[in-house]
């Protein structure tokens, strides 16, 4: 008998001016001096001041709202998504990865309400929590699905996916073990990550078509022969499965035919 992960992440969620200086030149010469420091300093304060790379605003940088307290985060326009333009918005409940959301205004800075959740923006892994957490989910729109123009890509979550509850996930979320496969039947440029889900009411053994279907602590697993279910996720000490603990009445913890490891813990499935 093998075991396989069913948990291939789908990569896609459908969703100032410039002072002038002026000098008085009837001053003298020590007027005309200060006059010239006057405007050098402004030279130096212009080229000094950050700028937007984007008009209205940037949302990595943030940079664009500031003057408006009431519409103060950058972020997606909505209403514009082929063209990828931003606008500036409120911020409600300033909401990040553990919030659920209807609105892009309960998400604060840097976060963006998609699939039912804010999601933080990213422009790399180190902007995301880890080590489950990677920069790699992208913002598309439309049916079929098509990338936003220069929309930053958002962060998965780190979270554990062998607990019933999890900080960094919205309340009664579930997390579960994905893996980001570049070129599926290529052998080892698999990634494992983590990230948070809606429970999807599968309990142990319950026919499953992907995480979503499951549980927390579950993952969808692909057992020949036995169909798509969801199992309990175990850990694998020092990657030995033999090892690891299972909840009563699950089985016992085994290895995947390709071992999930995370940030050194290696996971199994109990069965």
């Amino acid at each position: 008998m093998s075991w396989r992960l069913l948990v291939v992440l789908a990569l896609g969620l459908a969703l100032g001016l410039a002072g002038c200086a002026s000098a008085n030149v009837n001053g003298g010469a020590d007027a005309a001096e200060d006059a010239a420091d006057d405007l050098t300093d402004a030279a130096v304060a212009e080229i000094d001041a950050p700028a937007c790379v984007r008009t209205p605003c940037d949302i990595l940088s943030q940079c664009g709202c500031e003057s408006n307290p009431q519409t103060p985060v950058c972020d997606l326009d909505f209403n514009q998504l082929p063209v990828g333009a931003t606008k500036c918005r409120a911020n409600l409940l300033d909401g990040t990865e553990t919030t659920t959301c209807s609105a892009t205004n309960t998400c604060g800075p840097l976060h963006v309400c998609v699939g039912g959740r804010c999601r933080k923006y990213c422009d790399d892994n180190d902007d995301c929590a880890g080590p489950g957490g990677l920069c790699l989910i992208e913002l598309t729109y439309g049916n079929p699905a098509m990338p936003i123009p220069m929309a930053p890509t958002t962060c998965t979550t780190d979270c554990n996916p062998t607990a019933a509850t999890n900080p960094t996930c919205p309340a009664s979320w579930a997390c579960h073990i994905y893996v980001e496969d570049p070129t599926p039947g290529t052998p080892g440029d698999e990634t494992f990550l983590t990230d948070c889900d809606a429970q999807g009411g599968g309990g142990v053994g319950a026919t499953c078509t992907g995480n979503r279907s499951c549980n927390a602590g579950l993952d969808c697993v692909t057992l020949n022969p036995g169909g798509n279910q969801c199992r309990p996720t175990c850990v694998c000490p020092g990657g030995n499965c033999a090892a690891g603990t299972c909840p009563g009445g699950s089985g016992s913890c085994r290895g995947y035919t390709m071992p999930p490891v995370i940030g050194g813990v290696t996971y199994g499935v109990c069965f």
